[in-house]
């Protein structure tokens, strides 16, 4: 047990009047809870000890600690106005590499970027290039993230990245993880009753697939600001999924959520008629500061999912002018994920958060630009919801 640990366990042992042994049941009911490792994630689970130990129940009258500044764990309390869906980074990444590797085995190989591995007596020979070095060894058994190339012959994508600023990277060389998920966000709020602010949120790891918090809703969690950039804050492990809390009769108005993110993320903001510059000036930020937030009146609904499980809405500005001879499709096209629903019919009036796309027409020319929504919040609900049309089976001979 890392030494810093066991002094802070034997210190509130001493004022709880408990057993050291028990004490340290404690901390390992903790790690075990949080799913931490007790060696490897001592900082983060010595936190949470931390927190145990100063609102024990049964032990209230006892003389508290003093709370170190530099707790890692802190209270979140905000909305989140973009709820990004977990996504498999690792699995995609693997599937670059491999791509990489198809269309250029050299360089790919050179780079660092995959290992090369084929039969031997021993099981698998397998052959990096790793700091200017090429290095072969046998090994018993494959990693998960490896690919078949050919009858006999694999690549595992590798972690070709020796190192970040100034610090070591302990995982250059070594296999990708085969999975992991990792999801983001916007969120609005404090941070410990600290000043209110607008913060960029990452969330990885088994947790972030169940982790989804509407957006516009008020909520409490627990998360890890980032102490060298003072807008980021992270999940951690399943501290923050479990955390999570609705404040379902403190929820703002309308108008107040409105007032607000105009007043946190006026920057972000940009009239439908306007979406193709403001395309054109976001592509040289940060991924995390992509987002538009537009707002407009519903003209269509299809609830049918895509092949990628999105559902399509388009939304027109009724305060501009329509194009009667442009032959120009009069509304904005966004595409809603499975994790955020659609309760509100045509005609209803939508605040829209997302990150804007544009492709090419047949000709060659830039088409229109269209949203990939990540939050969205019904101003004033209209209409049906309208229901996804599902075909019927019939006794008719068709083709």
């Amino acid at each position: 047990m890392n030494e810093k640990v066991s002094i802070e366990i034997a210190k509130a042992a001493e004022v709880l009047g408990m057993e050291l042994n028990e004490v340290e049941e404690k901390y390992m009911e903790v790690c075990t809870r949080n799913n931490l490792d007790p060696a490897e994630d001592w900082k983060l689970s010595l936190s949470l000890f931390r927190q145990w130990f100063s609102g024990t129940v049964a032990y209230k009258d006892a003389p508290a600690p003093e709370r170190s500044s530099n707790s890692l764990v802190k209270t979140a309390t905000g909305y989140f106005i973009s709820v990004d869906a977990a996504r498999d980074m690792a699995g995609m990444q693997n599937e670059r590499i491999k791509n990489d590797y198809v269309r250029d085995p050299t360089n790919t190989f050179s780079s660092g970027k995959v290992a090369t591995v084929m039969l031997s007596e021993a099981g698998y020979a397998v052959t990096r290039m790793h700091n200017g070095e090429e290095q072969t060894v046998s090994v018993a058994e494959l990693p998960k993230n490896n690919f078949e190339i050919d009858n006999g012959q694999w690549i595992v994508p590798l972690d070709n990245m020796p190192a970040y600023g100034e610090r070591p990277n302990p995982n250059y060389g070594k296999p990708l993880p085969h999975e992991q998920f990792r999801m983001a966000g916007v969120f609005i709020g404090t941070i410990e009753s600290g000043a209110e602010a607008i913060y960029y949120f990452s969330y990885k790891g088994e947790a972030s697939k169940e982790f989804n918090p509407k957006s516009f809703s008020l909520v409490e969690m627990q998360v890890i600001p980032d102490s060298n950039n003072t807008d980021r804050i992270y999940g951690f492990k399943t501290g923050t999924l479990e955390s999570l809390v609705v404040k379902e009769e403190e929820q703002p108005t309308l108008e107040q959520l409105q007032n607000h993110v105009m007043e946190y993320a006026v920057s972000h903001y940009s009239p439908l008629i306007d979406l193709n510059r403001y395309h054109t000036t976001v592509g040289d930020k940060r991924y995390a500061e992509r987002f538009v937030i537009t707002d407009g009146s519903v003209s269509s609904v299809n609830m049918t999912p895509n092949s990628f499980g999105t559902r399509r809405v388009t939304i027109t500005d009724l305060n501009s002018d329509f194009d009667y001879d442009g032959g120009q499709w009069a509304g904005t096209t966004c595409w809603v994920p499975s994790n955020i629903d659609i309760e509100f019919g045509i005609g209803s009036n939508v605040l829209v958060v997302g990150r804007t796309s544009q492709g090419r027409n047949d000709d060659g020319s830039l088409g229109d630009v269209t949203l990939n929504v990540s939050g969205l919040l019904c101003v004033e609900n209209r209409g049906a919801v309208v229901e996804p049309f599902e075909a019927e089976e019939d006794d008719l001979d068709w083709f």
